[in-house]
């Protein structure tokens, strides 16, 4: 080996130790973004800079303390500082105030009711099982029935998240020719609202569990599509609403083991006519990951399914396989943003 060859090689090691470590400690991060949107940070710079004494006294903290998070920020490329010492949000920050299509949610859902969750990652990787049903012996959400507050962060989250996938699935499905179709599982309804906004000419219902449809006529009022949308209080595990022409799955499958997600899909069989069809809206996992921020995400989303609810993300051939168990059949894939695609099936 040549002397410039070994200067190479150390060179590389050095750049790998670094990338390395910087992934280690990546939870700081989340916690900086989580703290800075609970205490509001995005909120008061959102109209102008702001220094650092007028933060501390309108978060009610430690000036110096709350001028180190400030620097982190900034390291993160979160904030900026301008030349008088003010502070300010830049393009990234502005994503954390607390409106809608924004991360803030997300960012203090991540930082706290879910953190806790990712401590549990080596016992869940040793028997299967979620952190749920260890601790209160059964998967699912029925636990929001009982948390309010715990409910309402999960989802606005879930609404902040979905935004962009609900566009692109109104730029991507045809849904000409439809006149009713059913959101399962939709949470707040930020999917069909935004698929009824679009088109007119369609009707829908949300179905969900109380502790989500509770709160989505706000949403369904708010886009104007409250008189074209009923909302049903439910169970996917017990019954689905019938004589849609189109049912929709987003991000409700990746949630279940398999037993519970067939059961799921033999349920919307069930309710489906024979020209209906079902838009299975997920993650779709690769045979084989590689290093690409798509498949990072799809990797990550399938270890949060690990430890928080027992499912799991699956290929297009799994998925594939679980609709024709319950006499379904995959007639389309499409591409939608990012990691989503949208599986659509119709009856064998």
């Amino acid at each position: 080996m040549t002397r410039s060859a070994s200067r190479s090689d150390a060179s590389e090691d050095v750049d790998v130790r670094a990338r390395l470590l910087s992934l280690i400690n990546a939870s700081w991060t989340t916690q900086a973004l989580s703290v800075a949107t609970q205490l509001r940070l995005p909120e008061l710079l959102r109209d102008a800079p702001q220094t650092v004494e007028v933060l501390a006294q309108a978060t009610r903290c430690h000036q110096p303390s709350l001028l180190r998070l400030l620097r982190a920020l900034i390291s993160i490329e979160v904030l900026t500082e301008k030349a008088d010492g003010s502070f300010a949000l830049t393009r990234a920050g502005k994503l954390l105030v607390d409106v809608p299509g924004s991360l803030a949610a997300w960012a203090v859902f991540s930082g706290t009711r879910s953190w806790a969750a990712w401590a549990g990652l080596e016992q869940s990787v040793r028997d299967g099982e979620s952190i749920r049903k260890r601790t209160s012996g059964a998967n699912g959400f029925h636990h929001l029935e009982n948390d309010r507050e715990g409910a309402r962060l999960f989802n606005r989250a879930m609404v902040d998240l979905t935004q962009p996938v609900a566009r692109a699935v109104v730029r991507t499905v045809d849904f000409s020719g439809m006149r009713l179709i059913v959101d399962v599982g939709g949470g707040y309804g930020e999917l069909i609202a935004t698929i009824l906004a679009e088109r007119p000419f369609l009707r829908g219902i949300l179905f969900d569990l109380a502790h989500a449809t509770n709160a989505a006529s706000e949403r369904l009022a708010g886009a104007g599509v409250d008189r074209r949308c009923a909302i049903v209080t439910g169970s996917f595990f017990e019954a689905i609403p019938g004589e849609a022409d189109a049912y929709l799955l987003k991000s409700v499958l990746h949630d279940w083991d398999d037993d519970a997600a067939v059961q799921i899909l033999r349920n919307c069989q069930r309710a489906m006519q024979p020209h209906a069809k079902l838009l299975v809206i997920e993650r779709i996992a690769p045979e084989h990951f590689s290093s690409s921020a798509r498949d990072q995400d799809i990797a990550r989303s399938d270890l949060i399914m690990l430890i928080g609810t027992g499912g799991r993300e699956r290929t297009e051939r799994e998925y594939g396989a679980m609709l024709e168990a319950v006499g379904l059949r995959i007639t389309r894939s499409l591409t939608l943003s990012g990691p989503y695609s949208v599986i659509q099936a119709v009856s064998q």
